[in-house]
């Protein structure tokens, strides 16, 4: 099981980047590779699932993301969800308000696919590039909030 971790602060308040990061059908414009809904239960919410897809390497893959929990509260929003698809795994978001705007963290901790391209292949390069679109995806998500 791989894991990341990466944060980024959002000059936008967190009942702003809450609403905005809970609306499932906005995950796929600020979610680097990850286009859809495609077909989706639930606005959000814990129970919410959605089939999405998810590039990788050239390849669309089908993701189902279901969300577990949902809590917004005054100081801090934490959504968590699974995934499951060629890529499988959990999610944790965490939004804190900080110094007038947000404080965004994601954790990913995700298992591998078997042997795309070798198992020592899979595991440096899926690993950049998780990580990259990570860090890329907090980039959009904070340009999104930022912009709204």
């Amino acid at each position: 099981m791989s894991h990341l971790a990466h944060s980024i602060f959002i000059d936008a308040p967190l009942d702003k980047v809450a609403k905005y990061v809970s609306n499932p059908e906005e995950w796929a414009h600020w979610y680097i590779h990850l286009s859809g809904p495609d077909k989706l239960t639930g606005k959000g919410e814990a129970g919410t699932v959605g089939e999405f897809r998810y590039s990788l390497m050239g390849m669309h893959l089908p993701m189902t993301i279901e969300v577990t929990e949902n809590t917004i509260g005054t100081d801090r929003h934490v959504w968590r969800g699974i995934f499951r698809g060629t890529i499988s795994g959990a999610q944790t978001c965490t939004y804190v308000s900080k110094n007038g705007g947000t404080e965004a963290t994601i954790e990913i901790d995700y298992e591998l696919p078997g042997n795309i391209l070798g198992k020592a292949v899979d595991a440096l390069l899926l690993e950049r590039l998780q990580n990259n679109a990570t860090k890329g995806t907090l980039e959009n998500l904070k340009v999104m909030c930022e912009a709204l």
